[in-house]
């Protein structure tokens, strides 16, 4: 590993060597969602809650985040998909160079796995992963099993395939989705010589239902979350940051950090 990927990597990983980074990519993908309205609005909650990384997209970076440089990671998000015009394949949109301009601290590529797109996603994740590496710049990549052949996106055997075909290409950081349970997602995290982070999506429906999902999978492994809609939709998104950043970084338990999402959100109403 180059000295340069050695330092971006640094930044990512906090004080647990476990990664706790925020994703604010969604409009292309899902439409401007309720908490992105207002960019710049949410973009000073996030930073306030003290992530370790945000994810964006380049228009996001320059026009919104150059205030926050070097409170938080950036990770550039090179590629898209969209939910209702095209699912199952992420579009180049951006490039490794760019993110150097930028002054990001890796790259993030989507890849949708388990289709007959698949072949193509295969084909550019190769090709970033070698300019990433070119570049001295960490690589994460969203792989994700939605393609048109797998029936269920959270099987254990779907996710496992699909975040070792991240780290088969040189992938650092695979965000992947939650299997269902710890049991089953250790099977992931064993079978994936790389770090292992955790979407959330639509897979609770409070903050203990988070919290309680990632204590799980930190149980078995987890190298770090990669969380977006559930924390900037959220009321509180700052203290809902710093609760998962005591369970992630100070092995809080799932109590305990409630307790710290309290506080917070108590001491920011007086």
């Amino acid at each position: 590993m180059s000295v340069g990927k050695q330092v971006r990597m640094r930044r990512l990983m906090g004080p647990s060597g476990r990664m706790l980074a925020i994703t604010i990519d969604h409009p292309i993908t899902r439409g401007v969602l309720p908490g992105l309205e207002n960019i710049r609005e949410t973009m000073k909650k996030v930073v306030d809650g003290m992530p370790d990384a945000i994810t964006m997209h380049k228009g996001i970076a320059e026009k919104v985040f150059a205030p926050y440089a070097g409170q938080a990671a950036m990770i550039l998000k090179i590629s898209a998909y969209s939910t209702q015009y095209h699912p199952h394949y992420d579009a180049p949109v951006a490039d490794v160079e760019e993110a150097v301009r930028l002054g990001a601290d890796a790259v993030s590529v989507g890849c949708i796995v388990g289709g007959p797109e698949q072949a193509e996603q295969l084909s550019f994740l190769g090709r970033m992963s070698k300019e990433a590496q070119s570049m001295g710049m960490p690589l994460v990549a969203h792989i994700y099993p939605k393609g048109t052949m797998i029936k269920d996106p959270h099987d254990a055997k779907a996710v496992r395939y699909a975040a070792r075909v991240g780290a088969e290409l040189g992938v650092d950081i695979i965000k992947t989705l939650w299997t269902g349970s710890a049991e089953s997602f250790r099977s992931v995290v064993e079978g994936c010589p790389a770090i292992v982070a955790l979407a959330g999506g639509e897979m609770g429906e409070t903050l203990e239902d988070y919290l309680r999902m990632t204590h799980e999978a930190l149980d078995v492994g987890l190298g770090g979350v990669t969380y977006g809609r559930f924390v900037w939709s959220h009321p509180h998104t700052s203290s809902v940051i710093k609760a998962l950043n005591a369970l992630i970084h100070k092995n809080a338990s799932v109590a305990e950090s409630l307790k710290v999402y309290e506080a917070d959100v108590a001491a920011g109403a007086q």
